[in-house]
């Protein structure tokens, strides 16, 4: 079952993520560690009004920091890395988009100049999505008519019965980004996503996500930010807590069993050597060491040629 509470109300974990974009973008002015120049639009007044001091939004990064050790910036490493593969689809005509989870994520406005119809679903939990609608309405910002919000309930509802009310074509190649999202869902809905989009989707679909390997008390000392990590979802985001992971190497196994192939796949240390090394070669900032991004696609051999 979801955890109590996740349902109810809009996404706590989406709106941190956006609070950490907006540091990031006010911190790095919009440049390459920071490019969500819409994260704001998420935030309440009184925090759009208070991060444009420079001492309070550093106060407000050294506490984010204290309770979770290079969130923030895995976060800017995460945007940008998305945002590469959002905008690259955009540019190559890829027919479809699909953010499972999509949150605060602002790509489809931040993007749009780009979009030469490419049709992009947002699916998320409704609360969430329907606070995020009406903070882009309050901004006036436009949301083109090829961008649809679909909501849905990762652990309860049938992604393929969704998306086909969506108006999703199977027939056609999709890029699937979940970002930020399979850590809060149970096992067996992480696998129901994946299966389908081995079973259902195009076969030059992909999907790009980021993940988290096990972490316990035998282990979390190895990993920059782990042991703080989960002392802090525990007292502070208990409603959302990690539920999946992949162990340690097992990743290619395990997209293997959901019938994927990997594409690519980047550990802590090559996260932070692609994306958050400056100018002058030094580094802005480690990552939480037990983080991964991962690209899959289905494995062409075992495509069926009709959907079950």
């Amino acid at each position: 079952m979801t955890p109590k509470g996740v349902e109810e109300k809009p996404s706590e974990s989406a709106l941190i993520a956006a609070l950490r974009r907006t540091i990031a973008c006010q911190e790095y002015q919009g440049k390459r560690f920071g490019q969500d120049y819409l994260a704001e639009v998420f935030l309440p007044f009184s925090y759009r009004f208070l991060l444009k001091f420079n001492q309070i939004r550093a106060n407000t990064k050294a506490k984010l920091d204290a309770l979770f050790p290079g969130m923030t910036e895995f976060i800017i490493a995460r945007t940008v890395y998305f945002d590469g593969l959002f905008a690259a689809a955009l540019m190559e005509r890829t027919p479809q988009i699909v953010l499972l989870g999509a949150g605060y994520d602002s790509r489809a406005c931040r993007f749009a100049k780009l979009n030469d119809g490419t049709k992009i679903y947002e699916l998320d939990i409704a609360p969430t999505q329907e606070r995020k609608k009406q903070c882009l309405k309050r901004a006036n910002i436009q949301v083109r008519r090829q961008v649809k919000f679909v909501p849905i309930d990762f652990n309860r509802e049938s992604l393929q019965d969704v998306l086909d009310r969506a108006g999703w074509q199977p027939q056609q190649e999709t890029l699937f980004i979940w970002e930020g999202v399979t850590y809060y869902l149970l096992p067996e809905a992480v696998e129901a996503v994946l299966e389908f989009i081995s079973r259902a989707a195009q076969k030059d679909s992909m999907i790009a996500f980021d993940y988290s390997i096990p972490l316990t008390e035998d282990n979390w000392n190895d990993y920059y930010g782990a042991k703080e990590f989960v002392h802090s979802m525990r007292e502070y985001q208990a409603n959302e807590a990690i539920l999946f992971s992949i162990g340690e190497g097992e990743i290619e196994s395990y997209l293997a069993q959901q019938n994927l192939r990997l594409i690519e796949h980047l550990d802590n240390n090559e996260i932070e050597r692609k994306y958050l090394i400056n100018d002058d070669e030094t580094l802005i900032g480690k990552i939480p060491g037990h983080l991964r991004f991962v690209i899959a696609a289905p494995i062409i051999l075992e495509q069926t040629t009709m959907r079950s």
